[in-house]
């Protein structure tokens, strides 16, 4: 997933995610300063919290794509810059995951990993160099049974993403809760949430975004990176009442989705 605007949103992941798990998942962390991309190489299958410290002024992400049975992280980066480069398809062998994506500072998310090889990457940059064609990429080997021990209690809230846009299981309530991401559309998708300021609208958000004249219409409050078709994510959020925006700025079509539809205002009370 390359986000080519996604410069002009100013997002804040979660600085502490705290689930209420029977026992706590892993929490990994992922490094990233303006020479180096500090993460790990190996973790075991199951759930894992992953808290990417972005030690830079800039927007970084610490994404996993999962890659299909005999390709390398070498190849992925290759085809994977090729197409961002073009905007054109994404390798068919690899799969979008997720990961933390934020401002400097703390962000987090918690997903569920099977076993395989992945590669982490930083999706941000230019769309001609993305951050990944430089140092910004770590292979992953992801091996051995879960721990059945370390299962996440139900979530306040389901956000669904499909192709057209998202769906919520309940309306979003003011104050802390959890929430759940899944994706069950063909493409890959992802959720962003800001808050409107007073008096404006979505659309003027989308004006914005695709003319950034002026301070923004929303304050962005929290986002995943792109997560594949059937795959989740796990996010706890504290809201102040208020309207916000709920959109997807994945570009699995060449544009955003959310010049296709996938955007909507949510009232939390």
């Amino acid at each position: 997933m390359y986000i080519p605007a996604a410069s002009r949103i100013k997002l804040l992941l979660p600085k502490k995610a705290q689930q209420k798990n029977r026992q706590p998942s892993p929490v990994v962390r992922v490094t990233i300063t303006s020479d180096t991309f500090d993460a790990p190489d190996s973790l075991p299958a199951g759930y894992v919290q992953v808290q990417m410290n972005n030690q830079t002024e800039e927007m970084h992400s610490a994404h996993l794509i999962l890659l299909d049975e005999g390709y390398t992280s070498d190849q992925l980066i290759t085809a994977y810059a090729d197409s961002s480069r073009t905007r054109g398809t994404r390798p068919e062998w690899m799969t979008h995951r997720g990961g933390p994506l934020g401002e400097p500072g703390e962000s987090s998310l918690t997903m569920q990993l099977e076993p395989g090889n992945y590669v982490w990457v930083c999706v941000m940059g230019p769309e001609t160099i993305p951050h990944f064609t430089g140092h910004e990429n770590q292979p992953l080997i992801v091996s051995g049974d879960p721990n059945s021990e370390v299962q996440l209690d139900d979530p306040d809230v389901t956000i669904r993403m499909t192709d057209e846009n998202h769906e919520l299981s309940v309306p979003i309530s003011a104050g802390e809760q959890s929430i759940e991401i899944i994706n069950t559309g063909n493409n890959y998708h992802l959720a962003a949430i800001a808050k409107l300021n007073e008096g404006s609208t979505a659309e003027d958000y989308m004006n914005w975004f695709t003319q950034p004249n002026g301070p923004p219409p929303a304050i962005g409050v929290a986002a995943t990176s792109a997560i594949g078709p059937g795959l989740s994510a796990r996010m706890n959020l504290s809201l102040d009442s208020g309207n916000y925006v709920l959109f997807c700025f994945a570009n699995a079509g060449g544009v955003p989705h959310m010049f296709q539809g996938a955007i909507q205002t949510v009232s939390v009370e």
